[in-house]
C-alpha cells in the first residue's frame, strides 16, 4: 500500500500513526501524527511530538510497521497544552546539538538566540542569520523639547517573540513554540553546512 493511501486509510478511521519525517525541524526523528486531510501532495496532520497541527510532504514520509502504531489516542482542543520550551535557554539547551550540528556558531542569552556564521579563520561573524528574540513590551520614541529621546506609550506586546532570518522577512508569534519551530526551520535551510 502507498504511503498516501495509507494516510487516507488513517483519516478515514482516526488513526494516529508512527511516522519518520525526513524533513522539518528534526529531519529523521520518529513522530505520532493523526492525519487530518491530504491536498497537492501534502498531508495536513496533527503532530502529537510538537502538539500542533502541521503540514508534511507525503514524499518525505516513512510510515513504520503497523504493529507500532499507536491506536485510539484523542486529540483533545480543550486540554491544556504543555508547552515544549519555557524561556530561550530551554530552547538553546534542548536544539543546542542540532544547531552545533548545522555548522552554527551559537550565542545566546535570556531574551536573544542568534546563529552566526564564521570566517574562514573560523571566528564567529557578528551579524547573525537566524535569531530568536524576546521582547516583552513595545514603545514609541519621542524627542522632548530638551532634545533628549524618551519612552512614550509603553505597553505589553501581545506577540513578544520575534523570529529574523537572512534575506527573511521578520515574523512575530505570541508563544516560544511558535516561533522555535521558524527559527529552527531558517537554522535548517541557512545552514552554513548546506552552502
Amino acid at each position: 500500500m502507498s504511503t498516501e493511501a495509507r494516510l487516507r486509510e488513517a483519516i478515514e478511521v482516526g488513526e494516529v500513526l508512527k511516522v519518520v519525517y525526513g524533513g522539518g525541524s528534526q529531519p529523521g526523528a520518529m513522530r505520532e501524527v493523526a492525519p487530518i486531510s491530504i491536498e497537492n501532495g501534502k498531508v495536513r496532520a496533527r503532530c502529537f511530538t510538537s502538539n500542533a497541527v502541521k503540514l508534511f510532504v507525503i514524499e518525505k514520509i516513512t510510515i513504520l510497521q503497523e504493529a507500532n502504531s499507536v491506536s485510539a489516542v484523542e486529540w483533545n482542543p480543550d486540554a491544556e497544552q504543555v508547552p515544549r520550551y519555557q524561556l530561550i535557554n530551554d530552547l538553546s539547551e534542548k536544539e543546542i546539538d542540532f544547531l552545533l550540528a548545522l555548522g552554527w556558531h551559537v550565542e545566546s542569552d535570556n531574551n536573544c538566540l542568534s546563529l552566526h556564521r564564521r570566517f574562514k579563520n573560523g571566528k564567529p561573524m557578528k551579524g547573525s542569520d537566524v535569531s530568536i528574540d524576546y521582547e516583552e513590551y513595545a514603545y514609541d520614541l519621542v524627542v522632548g523639547l530638551d532634545g533628549e529621546l524618551h519612552e512614550e506609550n509603553r505597553r505589553k506586546r501581545q506577540r513578544p517573540w520575534s523570529v529574523r532570518g537572512k534575506n527573511q522577512d521578520t515574523r512575530s508569534y505570541g508563544s516560544l513554540d511558535k516561533a522555535a519551530g521558524l527559527f529552527l526551520e531558517w537554522a535548517e535551510s541557512l545552514s552554513p553546512s548546506k552552502s
